[in-house]
């Protein structure tokens, strides 16, 4: 038997009677008061329970209530609502305080030095006969001035200081849409050349001086098919990639990228020794844009995707390549896709990198995260333009391609202004300053739309 006080009610002159307010109860009041006497009856707060319970004139009666602890249950809830907006507020405190010291970060960098024009007088060379499809400096040194050039007759080009060339292969079964080049490893003044192709096909080419004669010589040392579409890049991983000196470690990778919607690695067997396929990186879209972020991590970006995603070279199942990251490129954090990133570029500290969009405009994130730093427009970039973009070496500026609009004339149609603008430069070359996201200089290059440009 329970003992315990039993508390009657004081009832003054005029008070309506227990009877008359359970008649005045709505639902929701009757809820509220069974869900405190369900939970003082089930912390055995029976003294307070016959009190409630001789008050408001309702008993509690087990299953009366569609769940169990209803009041505790909505308690923690409360704590937890209280608790997450503590943590959204500091979340949000961080969030502002890491922005400010990106932002303080950016305002630190000093204005450097950039391209202001054409070198000298230097006349550029004889037209190619053929559209240029890429070009890629091949320089171990800063006063080495060679270039590569590929054109749409299946050929490529070694060019000298003056436009003269010193050698051509055109051993290729497609045009080249890509170059790359790195210096060869323990082969003093030769170089590696990373060809792709519209056919779908990769080579791998050495390029080495010849002794005596100051000539040079293409030789074809690989071919891949592996990519059943164009193969629009490849990208030599930087040096560093591998244990001990970095001109040892050099070219230890290689990424292709292709419009059959994949991307693939390739690496060295034994350092120095023949690539072989590491891995293959299947996306919903065209793969657009890749980048080496360090000598051991890239990052791509695809067509219908608002990530950007990051790979290590290993890590994943069987040593081979995993995941490491993807990064929202909506500032809002979204997941709505209105744009496509056509190229991508790393700063040289490795602490930003830029994706050029085809809606003219220029994201500058930061490595490995999500915020934007800067957005940069002035540049024209369309939905099936090839654009190129890149740091300064000091990385205070940024270069990217741009393509001005010439309208065309009907059929005996003349008009002088028209006329004089097709014959300008279309292709130009816009700078800008990443400290204050300004366009600094648009330099005037090409008659026609720029396809490709890399820095020295």
């Amino acid at each position: 038997l329970w003992r315990g006080a039993m508390y009657g009610r004081v009832v003054q002159a005029g008070d309506p009677s227990p009877k008359e307010d359970r008649e005045e109860l709505d639902d929701r009041c009757r809820f509220q008061y069974l869900a405190i006497l369900q939970f003082l009856q089930a912390k055995g707060l029976l003294e307070a329970y016959v009190a409630l319970e001789s008050e408001c004139g309702i008993s509690y009666i087990e299953g009366a209530l569609p769940d169990a602890a209803v009041l505790e249950a909505s308690l923690d809830m409360f704590a937890d609502y209280r608790e997450v907006g503590a943590k959204k507020n500091a979340r949000d405190a961080a969030e502002a305080a890491a922005a400010l010291a990106a932002e303080e970060e950016l305002l630190k960098i000093e204005r450097g030095a950039c391209c202001t024009g054409p070198k000298g007088d230097v006349v550029g060379p004889e037209p190619l006969g053929a559209n240029v499809t890429a070009v890629c400096w091949v320089a171990s040194r800063f006063d080495e001035f060679l270039a590569l050039a590929s054109t749409a007759d299946k050929r490529l080009r070694l060019f000298g200081p003056e436009g003269q060339v010193l050698a051509e292969t055109s051993d290729f079964s497609s045009p080249l849409l890509g170059v790359d080049a790195q210096p060869r490893a323990g082969e003093a003044g030769a170089f590696e050349v990373l060809a792709t192709a519209m056919g779908g096909d990769v080579s791998l080419l050495s390029l080495r001086p010849s002794p005596g004669s100051g000539g040079w010589s293409f030789e074809v040392l690989q071919r891949f098919r592996d990519h059943t579409k164009h193969v629009s890049a490849g990208r030599f991983a930087p040096s560093g990639g591998g244990e001990g000196d970095a001109a040892e470690t050099r070219g230890q990778y290689f990424l292709t990228i292709s419009r059959d919607h994949t991307a693939r690695l390739y690496a060295r067997a034994t350092p120095g020794g023949d690539f072989e396929a590491a891995g293959v990186f299947r996306q919903l879209g065209e793969v657009t844009a890749v980048c080496w972020v360090t000598p051991t991590t890239f990052a791509l970006a695809a067509r219908d995707d608002h990530n950007l995603s990051y790979w290590d070279v290993s890590g994943g199942v069987n040593g081979g390549p995993k995941e490491r990251m993807k990064a929202n490129m909506n500032a809002l954090g979204d997941s709505v896709v209105s744009f496509a990133v056509l190229a991508l570029a790393v700063s040289p500290n490795g602490k930003m990198i830029a994706a050029c969009t085809d809606r003219s405009r220029i994201i500058i994130l930061q490595a490995f995260g999500n915020r934007q730093l800067r957005n940069l427009y002035g540049a024209i970039v369309e939905e099936y333009d090839t654009p190129s973009v890149v740091f300064s070496l000091d990385g205070s500026f940024v270069y990217t391609t741009s393509s001005l609009p010439v309208k065309g004339l009907a059929e005996g149609e003349v008009d002088e202004r028209l006329s004089a603008a097709a014959q300008s430069m279309v292709g130009q070359v816009v700078v800008f300053e990443v400290k204050t996201g300004e366009l600094v200089l648009q330099l005037p290059c090409h008659q026609r739309p720029v396809r490709c440009m890399h820095r020295h």
